[in-house]
């Protein structure tokens, strides 16, 4: 049940920072000074544009905060799930 909880959270968390505007705006304008910026203004670009690139970070980010910090070996895997999950789960909700 735990690994459901946490796919589900990987999904949650990258539609979170991909496709909302968050509470007051506040992820748009995080999204518009990121974007803004010309140092790393491209490569937000290529990851908020991307599914599987979001996933993937996202999958690592809740690794991170779920498991001990000496399974460390883990986050490839957890990675590359959040990124599988992320773009099956946006072709679902496409479809819908």
């Amino acid at each position: 049940m735990d690994i459901l909880i946490a796919i589900l959270a990987i999904y949650g968390l990258a539609f979170f920072v991909k496709e909302t505007s968050g509470p007051f705006g506040v992820m748009d304008k995080l999204r518009s000074a990121l974007m803004r910026n010309k140092h790393v203004g491209v490569f937000f670009f290529g990851l908020l544009d991307c599914w599987y690139c979001m996933g993937c970070w996202c999958g690592l980010a809740i690794y991170l905060l779920t498991q001990e910090p000496y399974k460390l070996s883990w986050a490839v895997c957890w990675a590359l799930t959040g990124g599988a999950v992320s773009l099956m789960m946006n072709a679902i909700l496409t479809r819908l």
